[in-house]
């Protein structure tokens, strides 16, 4: 990750441990706040959109995730039909 936005490709240790240690933070972060909005000990997909909706970069990264992700879905549901309808 790291190494995509610019950095060594062989970073130092220290780096990688304190980008891992935020990273895990801000999940964790996340995940709480998620509970305490939505259904109680459960974090859905409309919780974490809901927690980023001002961020506009956030929320129009998570958009697109989403809506790509329905993408491979429809895909591989074709591709699966097409597979049996072949055989």
């Amino acid at each position: 990750m790291m190494y995509g936005f610019g950095d060594d490709q062989n970073p130092y240790t220290e780096s990688v441990d304190l980008l891992e240690d935020l990273v895990i933070e801000y999940v964790t972060d996340m995940t709480h706040k998620a509970m305490e909005i939505g259904r109680q000990g459960r974090v859905q997909v409309e919780d974490l959109v809901f927690l980023v909706r001002k961020d506009a970069r956030k929320y129009a990264r998570i958009k697109d995730l989403l809506t790509m992700n329905e993408e491979l879905k429809k895909a591989r549901k074709a591709f699966d039909a097409e597979k049996y309808q072949g055989t």
